[in-house]
């Protein structure tokens, strides 16, 4: 590889990996972000083990690698436009506190980027890497809605570089393998009842950051002619926030420091084991398919503990493990213009004795459209748009307890949850 073209990659790589530390945004189930290729958007994420030809592959699938010849860079930016209320269905505050107001719409519109590269070293090597951002959450509801005991703010970005390696067997098999370097940041904020120790209301702090490692396994096999199976494992990922727990009197803005000190929270992401199929029916058409399990059970609680040993706050979460499936088509209009499109169905993994407003989510259906189009012999411009109708939930909690013991003059949030996510995405291809 020539020291220009090595240059250009890196400076692309390191822009695409400036502008993700920037961003985050729940709107796939969960936490978890599946916006990580412009083209797998267009069709849904119905073939993104099998028929995605670009770069991004090396993150959804490492062995689709050996489908690209020479060097490739790949960039690409999704806008994601969440819509979310969360209605008071009878609340009450905790003692000595008013309840507050309505939620409106905790989330901005946020872009979420990635980038890039597979280099091709010989007939049966190849090399990549990848920099996104898999999971993320960005919320911020203020600090006088009627919900504030459970949460007003909530930020996590979750960035992952994972340089790759796949290798073609034969005609028939490849593989492929990555190691996933990941970068976790929160900062979870919620209100607290501080009656207890005649300090009125208060505001809680988590903040603290991490490294975490994990891996990403794929195959990919084909049978006969324009017939192509595909399956990748992606595996979880510890990480240990160390940060600061931070409490502090609303009123006067001073530092609780019987209540505040260094700590550490605990994040799992899930993992998560896709299997794809697709078929080219003719020269023009390819229908496609997916499954995905997310092993999502090993996100059970929010816990924070303090320096000390001592359990400053724990929030049960109790994750399920879920499925999404997904079907789609590409259809090659001419030489220069690819359509395609398809429908995903995501299952939630929140439950409603556990639903909490950092994450008000519910199955999600999936309508996406796309397009790629053939700028000339080096240049391939992406274009995809979603809509996500997101079905709606119910939230039921004691939050705010004035004794941190008895849990006594705890208040209850009940409400319902509903919304909507659009996305609008734009990609480049360059094949040097």
């Amino acid at each position: 590889m020539s020291r220009t073209k090595f240059s250009i990659i890196r400076t692309g790589l390191m822009a695409a990996a400036t502008l993700i530390v920037g961003a985050s945004a729940a709107n796939a189930a969960g936490f978890y972000i599946q916006e990580q290729s412009v083209r797998g958007l267009g069709s849904a994420f119905s073939g993104s083990t099998t028929t995605l030809n670009d770069a991004s592959t090396v993150y959804f699938n490492p062995a689709g690698m050996t489908q690209l010849p020479g060097l490739q860079a790949q960039a690409g930016v999704h806008v994601i436009i969440p819509d979310s209320k969360v209605k008071d269905t009878g609340s009450t505050a905790p003692l000595g506190m008013t309840l507050g107001g309505s939620s409106g719409n905790p989330y901005d519109p946020t872009p979420v980027p990635n980038g890039f590269v597979s280099y091709q070293a010989t007939d049966n090597l190849w090399f990549g890497i990848g920099v996104t951002a898999p999971f993320g959450l960005a919320s911020d509801y203020g600090d006088t809605w009627f919900g504030r005991f459970d949460s007003t703010k909530t930020e996590l970005a979750v960035i992952d570089v994972q340089p790759t390696i796949a290798y073609k067997i034969n005609e028939m098999f490849s593989i492929g393998a990555g190691v996933n370097i990941q970068h976790s940041d929160a900062d979870l904020r919620n209100s607290v009842n501080l009656v207890g120790l005649g300090l009125g209301e208060g505001q809680s702090k988590l903040e603290g950051d991490d490294f975490g490692y994990g891996y990403s396994l794929g195959i990919q096999f084909r049978p006969w002619d324009h017939t192509t199976f595909g399956l990748s494992y992606k595996s979880e990922v510890h990480h240990e926030l160390d940060g600061k727990i931070e409490v502090k009197q609303l009123s006067t803005g001073n530092i609780v420091a019987s209540q505040s000190s260094n700590g550490s929270a605990k994040l799992n992401t899930p993992d998560h084991l896709t299997f794809g199929g697709s078929h080219q029916l003719n020269d023009r058409l390819t229908i496609q398919g997916q499954a995905t399990w997310f092993g999502w059970s090993n996100f059970d609680a929010i816990t924070a503990v303090r320096d000390s040993g001592a359990v400053a706050s724990s929030v049960q979460q109790n994750y399920q493990n879920t499925w999404a499936f997904a079907v789609g088509a590409e259809y090659m209009v001419n030489d220069a213009w690819t359509v395609r499109g398809g429908v995903q169905f995501d299952e939630t993994p929140t439950t409603d004795e556990f639903r909490t407003s950092r994450t008000p989510d519910g199955d999600r259906t999936w309508i996406s459209a796309g397009a790629t189009y053939a700028l000339n012999e080096k240049i391939d411009l992406d274009m995809a748009g979603t809509y996500i109708f997101v079905e709606d939930g119910t939230i039921n909690l004691q939050r705010g307890a004035a004794n941190p013991t008895t849990g006594a003059g705890a208040g209850n949030m009940r409400a319902k949850t509903e919304g909507s996510v659009g996305i609008l995405a734009l990609g480049m291809t360059y094949k040097f």
